[in-house]
């Protein structure tokens, strides 16, 4: 019995040119999408931004409207026990 040796030829390697041209399109594919979510992140971070800010303008401005109106109110009543007295 000697050695025997096998060879396989029928799994067929793409050429060292088809493998750099997949990769180099991989990568194109790859980039476009972390692109994408870069700016889906990005506008999803600017909205949030955006909707804090107005919602802290509306709680001031509520706590504005509420010290004018006590401010408003205290001037009535101090005008009516002026008035009675």
């Amino acid at each position: 019995m000697g050695i025997v040796s096998s060879n396989f030829n029928w799994v067929s390697t793409p050429t060292a040119y088809s493998q750099v041209t997949n990769w180099s399109a991989k990568q194109k594919a790859f980039n476009s999408g972390v692109a994408a979510n870069l700016a889906s992140m990005s506008d999803t971070l600017s909205g949030a931004s955006a909707d804090f800010a107005y919602g802290m303008s509306q709680i001031a401005a509520r706590r504005a409207a509420v010290r004018v109106t006590e401010a408003a109110q205290a001037k009535i009543t101090k005008n009516q026990l002026d008035m009675s007295a």
